[in-house]
């Protein structure tokens, strides 16, 4: 079967959620330069995220080949524990009042662009997934059946 047109716009929308993620950091991490500078446990944070990015980008390229267990780690990793990791901090600090402005882009002087970022990669995400899931993505990530002589057999 040919790959769908789905597939592939699954592809380009978790690589945006990617790059979302990382000019995040830069937004971040600049922020936290300005604020009390950068040592070395902001860079080790750097160098996590940024193997994490390298590997879920290699992951992606799996997926758009066609490879099924690719697009259950991507459910898994990014929909599930990714996912909650953009949106749990946040959503507890809505319930102990925060402004939902600060609570998902902080508050010093780049929370405007943290904030663009991270509701960009949330919906990237949102979007990946249901567009992984969609009925032409499921007939394309189905398992072919088996011939009927190698059932007989």
């Amino acid at each position: 079967m040919e790959k769908p047109q789905s597939v592939t716009n699954a592809a380009l929308l978790w690589t945006t959620a990617v790059v979302a993620g990382v000019i995040e950091a830069v937004f971040v991490v600049s922020q936290t330069a300005q604020d009390t500078g950068l040592d070395s446990g902001v860079w080790t944070a750097v160098a996590v995220r940024g193997l994490i990015y390298l590997a879920v980008m290699a992951l992606i390229v799996v997926f758009a080949t066609g490879r099924r267990w690719a697009r259950w780690a991507l459910a898994g990793l990014l929909s599930v524990i990714g996912l909650a990791s953009l949106v749990v901090e946040p959503a507890q600090q809505l319930m102990d009042g925060a402004p939902f402005l600060e609570a998902f882009g902080g508050d010093g002087r780049l929370m405007m662009g943290i904030f663009v970022a991270r509701m960009l990669h949330v919906a990237a995400v949102l979007t990946a997934t249901i567009v992984m899931f969609s009925p032409s993505a499921n007939a394309y990530f189905k398992k072919p059946a088996e011939p009927a002589a190698a059932v007989a057999a």
